[in-house]
Parts: structure tokens; C-alpha cells; sequence
């Protein structure tokens, strides 16, 4: 019922590619879409993208997830060095809870070089704390 009417609806179900999504989310194939834009964590070592529907169902998360999900680690930068993961959801940088990839970039950016930022990280539906240098 939607607006006092029955409506009738077509649904697929399918099962979600996560390597293609990410590939998108990458800037690969599927346009320029800004659930996917890509943002660096400049001095880090890793790459962030937007939780998308798709990839919010692939990792079993809740509906209303907020945070940026790791796409990208650089190998031997300090993310890695930290055990940072792709797939990894930051929700929290320092004090900030953070919506999405730009609001995570942006306090990840105020991390002076040399600097310790302080992750709350969502990794198979636990949160854990990390503590990543700048270089």
C-alpha cells in the first residue's frame, strides 16, 4: 500500500559481486556515481569510498551504517602497518563519528605529519580500535 493504493512491484534478487563493486568504487566501470566517489587519506596509505546499498547487504550491515569503508591499502604504509584492512568501515576518527568518505578524509587530513589519528573501525560486525601514524 503506498498513498491509500495497492501497487504491485517486480523485484531480482541477486547476489552481490563485491570485487565489481569495488571496482566501482575504484572509478573503474559504472560511472560517476557519488555513493562511490573514492577519497585518500593522504599521509595513511589507503583509499575510502562511501558504503553503498550494495556493499551495506555484501557485509551484512545495518540499513542506517555510517562510517567510510577501506577500498585500498597500500602495502608497508602505515594503515597496513596498522592492520588496516580493505573492507574495514571507519566510524570514528579521534572524537568524530564520520558519515561517509569525505567527512573521514577531512578529519584524517587534520592529523599533522608525524601525528597519531585514533580509529574506531567496524571489521565482521565488531568495532575495534586502531592507532595509525602519519607519515
Amino acid at each position: 500500500m503506498r498513498d491509500g493504493a495497492e501497487r504491485t512491484l517486480s523485484i531480482t534478487v541477486d547476489e552481490l559481486d563485491l570485487e565489481a563493486e569495488t571496482q566501482t568504487a575504484r572509478g573503474g566501470r559504472g560511472g560517476n556515481n557519488n555513493d562511490t566517489a573514492q577519497e585518500a587519506s593522504s599521509g595513511f596509505g589507503m583509499s575510502l569510498s562511501n558504503i553503498t546499498p550494495r556493499i551495506a547487504q555484501e557485509l551484512r550491515l545495518e540499513s542506517d551504517q555510517r562510517g567510510a569503508i577501506v577500498v585500498d591499502v597500500e602495502p608497508q604504509s602505515p594503515a597496513a602497518q596498522a592492520g588496516i584492512q580493505p573492507r574495514d568501515i571507519i566510524v570514528r576518527v579521534g572524537r568524530t563519528a564520520v558519515n561517509n568518505a569525505a567527512e573521514a578524509s577531512r578529519e584524517l587530513g587534520r592529523v599533522p605529519s608525524g601525528g597519531t589519528a585514533f580509529l574506531r573501525v567496524l571489521r565482521n560486525g565488531q568495532e575495534t580500535f586502531v592507532t595509525v601514524t602519519k607519515e
